[in-house]
């Protein structure tokens, strides 16, 4: 707008109004005005508003704050002569000034307008809040930044915001989280549901970070956009990180002390057994038939431990039923129940139940599961139950045993602990991993006198739905 035009206007405005520089000098008023404060222009034009803010019924701070921010728009509420009003303080560019103008204008009270300065206020309180946030707040049109707190800047390794207003979001997003990022945006564009929090790295000054961020569907300056809050939880991967190491680290000494101590016992023996053999100069098949034993025990410990540490390869897992792989365990297994004076009933479906497994590992854990259940029982019978549950297939196997104490049932699966006076505790823990491996679970459930019942459940195929 032309100043001249501008400043006419201005002049035969019903209301009272002021003008003045970014830097507070006072460049012109209205006569509304003068009439209003009861002033001269001379008494008013050209001073500096810090100087003159007493004769403007006015709180200093609250013109200051305006000045100083960087709002377009701001109301506050007065009295001037016992006359209740409201100032309205609006930010304006003309051409022939090099730093914006503060006009101020003087207007009757009314609740709609208090009610509108309630508005103003919460949404000032909203923006000092995201200011002084330590959590990033970014907002994007179309993936371009448009706005975004302290805290993001220095999130992408900056110090001022201005460093990445107008710059692509995406281009800050990891390589591989591009994908899931893009995905994430688009659907809220849409509409469509989205996770409430998202985990992804950021390439950014710092280097690469990792954030939680949530993001929501807003409007911003009338357009559609996405506003972000991110976490930086940089640290806390690594804490995390660190504590899962020391875990694995305290797992790994208890296994080296438990194979250790297990390996040490048969070792002993045989030292023991040569030590006498090297006495007499004779040969005992005594004493070598309890040395093979030994030597047999430590192989079994190995070959265990071995086991436990070698994970299964999922190309090596194929489709089978689990009907066939049930009955070749209980038949495997039938001699053995018959010498305990035991029996095996299967309750099989007639309806094929196909998973994805590595089959010797799936039958090695059956085989553990079924025969401590015969161990336990001396006489009686131990049943094998196949159903479908959802997505899972489910095996139950009950034994009508010695039952095992609630104490001892909470540390089934720890290495070298175990309810059998020879067991090793390993067999049972490499059940666990194999199960976990097919992304299935076991659970156990016993009561003494009665028996132990273990449950195991394994994810089914995914069926093709042909539309």
């Amino acid at each position: 707008m032309d100043k001249f035009l501008f400043q006419e206007l201005f002049n035969v405005s019903i209301v009272p109004a002021l003008v003045m520089k970014q830097s507070g000098k006072i460049l012109f008023v209205n006569d509304a005005f003068l009439a209003l404060h009861r002033l001269d222009k001379t008494s008013i034009i050209g001073e500096i508003f810090n100087d003159v803010y007493h004769l403007l019924s006015v709180k200093k701070e609250e013109i200051v704050e305006m000045m100083e921010s960087d709002e377009k728009f701001g109301l506050i509420k007065t009295n001037v002569h016992q006359h209740l009003l409201h100032i309205y303080m609006q930010r304006l560019s003309l051409e022939e000034y090099k730093e914006p103008l503060l006009v101020l204008q003087w207007k009757e009270f009314s609740h709609n307008i208090e009610k509108q300065e309630e508005i103003i206020r919460k949404m000032k309180q909203y923006k000092q809040f995201i200011k002084q946030s330590q959590d990033a707040f970014i907002v994007t049109i179309n993936g371009v930044i448009q706005y975004m707190n302290p805290a993001g800047a220095n999130l992408l390794g900056g110090t001022k915001k201005e460093e990445y207003i107008g710059k692509s979001f995406l281009d800050f997003i990891h390589p591989k989280h591009l994908s899931f990022v893009q995905e994430r945006m688009n659907r809220l564009m849409q509409g469509l549901p989205i996770e409430s929090r998202a985990e992804v790295n950021l390439v950014t000054g710092r280097g690469i970070v990792s954030i939680e961020s949530s993001a929501t569907r807003v409007k911003f300056k009338g357009k559609d956009a996405i506003q972000y809050f991110i976490r930086d939880i940089t640290d806390r991967k690594h804490y995390d990180e660190m504590v899962n190491q020391s875990e694995k680290l305290t797992i790994v000494s208890k296994l080296a002390a438990g194979v250790a101590h297990e390996i040490r016992n048969p070792m002993t023996a045989i030292k023991g057994f040569i030590q006498l053999l090297k006495a007499s100069k004779q040969y005992n098949e005594e004493y070598s038939d309890i040395m093979l034993e030994e030597l047999n025990r430590v192989e079994s410990i190995i070959h265990e431990f071995l086991t436990l540490a070698k994970p299964k390869k999922e190309s090596n897992y194929t489709k089978k039923s689990l009907q066939q792989i049930l009955n070749h365990v209980t038949l495997l297994l039938a001699t053995h129940a018959s010498y305990k004076d035991c029996q095996i009933n299967t309750f099989l479906p007639e309806e094929s139940v196909d998973i994805h497994c590595e089959e010797n590992g799936l039958k090695q854990v059956l085989i553990n599961i079924i025969q401590n259940g015969l161990e336990s029982m001396t006489k009686g019978t131990l049943t094998v139950i196949l159903e479908k549950v959802g997505h899972m297939a489910k095996i139950t196997i009950q034994d009508e045993g010695c039952g095992i104490k609630e104490e001892d049932l909470m540390r089934l699966g720890e290495p070298f602990y175990s309810t059998k006076p020879s067991g090793t505790g390993l067999g049972l823990m490499i059940s666990y991993r194999i199960i976990e491996q097919h992304g299935g679970r076991i659970a156990f459930s016993s009561e003494l006198g009665e028996g132990t019942k273990v449950e195991v459940l394994l994810p089914l195929i995914k069926e093709n739905v042909q539309v």
